[in-house]
């Protein structure tokens, strides 16, 4: 059985794992940067150099952001009550896949708790 937690249970990763998968890996505290909210249209350039604690306050109280770290620039995306990332739909699918965050992107394959494997879930 996979244990999300246990790295050592995870399977040699292929793209087409992810269309039978429960999207455990959408459990993940996902860091992101300004780019990838931008890219997700959450923000634009001009706000992110000239308004940022603004910016901050606002994703926060939308409930996209936990938190942002000043001195590397990253923002923590919130969970829902089921700790699932936000983007994640009813049926466990991403609602914005086309635009979602470079970690996601290189997730598993080059980023992650253990790049190359993931904790493959058969939904």
């Amino acid at each position: 059985m996979m244990n999300i937690e246990n790295t050592r249970t995870w399977i040699r990763y292929h793209e087409k794992l992810c269309k039978t998968c429960r999207a455990g890996c959408c459990t993940f505290i996902v860091e992101v940067s300004g780019a990838d909210l931008i890219r997700l249209g959450l923000t634009d350039e001009w706000e992110m150099e000239h308004s940022m604690k603004k910016l901050i306050q606002r994703l926060k109280k939308e409930g996209i952001i936990k938190r942002y770290h000043f001195k590397t620039g990253i923002f923590v995306l919130e969970q829902n009550s089921r700790g699932d990332c936000i983007f994640l739909d009813s049926n466990r699918k991403c609602r914005v896949y086309e635009k979602r965050p470079l970690v996601c992107r290189k997730h598993p394959a080059e980023v992650g708790p253990r790049p190359g494997y993931c904790a493959y879930s058969p939904a």
